[in-house]
């Protein structure tokens, strides 16, 4: 006869209270509850005889306070150390929490789960099974067959929730589609190509949720009980922040390091090109945006830039850039900085191998090094250093970072469920299946390590296309993946970057146009415009997605098929899409000052509508505008010959840019958009610094900004500025001038109550 195995029980067995929190101990395992500073709760859950607290890698090892209020009322041991109070059923374990005035903020929605298993890893001793695999990122080396060791135990881990009605949650890192109120979907986070997976989300409820842990992981809120599922972690360790969204994203900082600010050049407009091939072309191309007055401040070499047969060189081919320095110098002359690709994996024909290989540090596969380990890392950035830094290059562009992308493999698109699976297995036989998440975080921390031990007075700029918990720390900016061309794509992107915004990075780009423009036999070369620049309804499409990323954090150009450059376009096209380059480089004041608060104070810039008025329904459904910082309302055009579209206003008053109407929100409304125009709005009340019209990040900073003000309310800016690059800022090298109007005496000041001279917003002004 079967008989059932023996479920331990969850009833509390014993209760120790501290200062700091509690620890609640049941047959089934140990529940730790601790106060941290901001009203922070961290909540832990192990099955082991002990908690593990060992250093977070993601985490800047905050430590919790002794402010913790504990009590027991019977039914619940209660904790609490600032706005919230969690409560801990002694009959089940389970936790909820509520606000200051009794209000229900969080809940789990069932038992937590861990089952046990053993963590496995290729034995790197001894020689796997490897085949080649011919794919758009390059010939990767796939391993077929290897022995495997144990390593270390772990937990599969559950963490059901219950979410209440009406509630709107966001992050979760870079889905490949939207909606972005991530309610009723199913998501596997794992790192590929066009996705990012990142363990944070906010809810309108009031509360972030950060889980520490390095492993892929499900999100599901289909209907049948929502949970989180975690593959592999020593323990489940997760952190409540209590606050509004943007709240809780200062929170997550707080607890894993606020964003690195990047150099100044970096928010100008970056110009890429699959690819450009020699020296003489990357010189042609600043020059020629320098003689047209096209604001530029970079120049991208992506990939194939090292000597032919030597993938992932950190050096470039002398046959085609002869003299690296003076590349460099004669692009610095000009303003212009210089981004180069580089990659994680290295042939084994390239020179930079040969180190690695003879240390053992590649991975099971023998082309990727292994980023987890510090030697390593320091052995990376040395080639990168003498092959490019020191040659006066400046910005890293470290792609393939995730550093598996098993989708590119298969000859029709895997399902996600597929892909999930796939990719948590071939991380964790390379790297451990509890880090499977984590390698881009520890190859972001190579370059910021590396460069910050320098000394050098230029900040760290690294676009990447993969992210984890912390990175934003390393001077990371993300961006959405080999997308395609497709009008559906650009709509898709305004969501998916609200999320990878939300989740705590807030430096995000893409492929303005898409990067993929014609369809090819690979079921993701999956553009709809085999004419390219011949097609109308490409131009259209670019010049639409050119004026919508003139407002994202970061403004970069890339793509293959086709050229990118703004001067492949003619006519009024080339007119509308050159406005907005032109109102880029005016608003970097606001833009810049902007990235200078969330250095101090953490934040993101671009956000959705429910962040600033979470209690509106209507505003938790818009995932096709954004807010850029408070005062911006950003609403992309994303359909063919559209010269209208209704967007919906946030409740307060408005001014439409191009046309100077003012308009009451909290409703829709039909924003006229020539091809020339973005509907943006801006609120009343906003003090917005702009500049005079230049070409390059640099003019335009080193010079005070006039202050607009657009009445209505009142209002106040922060205006940011420092050296522009450099690691002054982090002595204290900056200003903050904080300015503030009054709309009823008609009057701006400054922090000393003295008068400010202002420009009163009463007429058009166009892309700005």
């Amino acid at each position: 006869m079967l008989s059932a195995p023996h479920r331990p029980e969850r009833k509390a067995l014993s209760v120790r209270l501290s200062a700091s929190g509690a620890v609640i101990e049941s047959e089934y395992g140990r529940l730790r509850v601790l106060t941290y500073d901001r009203g922070i709760l961290r909540v832990t859950f192990t099955r082991r005889k002990a908690f593990m607290d060992s250093p977070s890698p993601f985490l800047v090892n905050r430590a919790p306070i002794p402010a913790a209020r504990t009590e027991e009322d019977g039914a619940y041991v209660c904790v609490s150390g600032g706005p919230l109070r969690a409560r801990v059923s002694r009959e089940t374990g389970m936790i909820d929490a509520f606000d200051a005035a009794g209000r229900l903020v969080f809940a789990e929605g069932g038992p937590r789960t861990l089952e046990p298993f053993d963590g496995q890893i290729i034995d790197r001793s001894r020689p796997a099974a490897a085949e080649r695999v011919e794919t758009a990122d390059g010939v990767k080396t796939r391993v077929r067959e290897a022995e495997k060791i144990s390593y270390k135990p772990l937990y599969r881990a559950r963490l059901p929730l219950a979410f209440r009605p009406g509630e709107a949650l966001y992050g979760l890192g870079q889905p490949e589609s939207g909606p972005a109120n991530l309610r009723g979907r199913t998501l596997y986070q794992c790192q590929a190509n066009k996705s990012i997976a990142l363990p944070f989300m906010v809810s309108t409820g009031g509360y972030g949720l950060l889980i520490d842990c390095g492993c892929p992981f499900i999100f599901d809120d289909s209907g049948k009980g929502a949970y989180l599922q975690f593959s592999a972690v020593e323990e489940l360790d997760y952190y409540l922040i209590p606050g509004s969204c943007e709240d809780a994203v200062k929170g997550y900082h707080y607890l894993s390091g606020n964003p690195a600010l990047p150099p100044a050049w970096a928010f100008g407009y970056l110009q890429s090109q699959e690819r450009y091939e020699t020296a003489e072309e990357l010189v042609s191309v600043a020059r020629r945006y320098r003689e047209k007055g096209i604001g530029l401040d970079c120049v991208v070499l992506d990939w194939c830039s090292w000597e032919d047969g030597h993938w992932g060189e950190k050096a470039l081919d002398r046959d085609r850039f002869p003299d690296p320095r003076a590349l460099t110098d004669t692009l610095h002359g000009m303003d212009v900085r210089l981004m180069v690709s580089i990659w994680p994996n290295m042939s084994s024909r390239a020179r930079d191998s040969a180190a690695f290989r003879k240390k053992g540090w590649l991975l099971p596969g023998g082309e990727i090094y292994d980023a987890l380990n510090p030697a390593a890392r320091a052995l990376y950035w040395e080639q990168a250093k003498r092959g490019l830094f020191d040659m006066g290059v400046d910005a890293w562009w470290c792609d393939s970072s995730e550093p598996w992308t098993s989708e590119w493999s298969h000859e029709a698109e895997p399902s996600p469920g597929e892909l999930y699976a796939e990719t948590t297995r071939t991380a964790a036989d390379a790297i451990g299946a509890d880090m499977g998440n984590a390698y881009a975080f520890f190859h972001a921390r190579t370059m910021w390590e590396g460069q910050r031990g320098t000394g050098s007075d230029k900040r760290v700029m690294n676009l990447t296309r993969s992210g984890w918990l912390g990175q934003q720390r390393f001077g990371t900016v993300l961006w959405s993946g080999d997308i395609s061309a497709k009008w559906e794509t650009l709509r898709k992107q305004i969501a998916i970057g609200l999320d990878l915004c939300a989740s705590g990075m807030p430096y995000w780009t893409q492929d303005i146009g898409g990067f993929f423009v014609r369809k090819g036999a690979p079921w993701y070369w999956d553009g709809d415009f085999e004419r390219g620049w011949e097609d109308p309804e490409f131009r259209e499409l670019f010049v639409r997605w050119y004026q919508y990323a003139a407002f994202l954090p970061v403004f970069r150009g890339h793509g293959t098929d086709f050229r990118r450059e703004l001067t492949n376009l003619e006519g009024e096209e080339y007119e509308a899409a050159l406005r907005y380059n032109h109102a880029r480089y005016r608003l970097l004041p606001y833009i810049y000052s902007l990235a200078g608060r969330i250095a101090l104070e953490g934040g993101l810039m671009m956000k959705p509508l429910a962040f600033n008025d979470p209690d509106d329904e209507r505003a938790r459904s818009v995932d096709d505008q954004f807010l850029l910082g408070d005062d911006l309302l950003v609403c992309p055009v994303t359909a063919y010959r559209a010269r209208s579209r209704t967007v919906y206003l946030p409740r307060g008053l408005w001014y439409e840019l191009h046309t100077g109407n003012r308009v009451e929100g909290g409703m829709d409304y039909e924003a006229q958009a020539p091809l020339n125009a973005l509907p943006v709005f801006v609120r009343a009340g906003a003090v917005l610094p702009i500049a005079e019209k230049s070409a390059c990040a640099r003019e335009v900073l080193s010079k005070p900004p006039a202050l607009w003000v657009f009445p209505g309310a009142d209002g106040r800016c922060a205006l940011y500025r420092d050296a522009l690059d450099g690691y002054d800022c982090e002595r204290g090298g900056y200003t903050l001038s904080v300015y503030a109007w009054d709309d009823q005496a008609n009057r701006l000041t400054d922090e000393r109550g003295n008068n400010v001279p202002f420009n009163r917003f009463d007429r058009p002004m166009g892309g700005v």
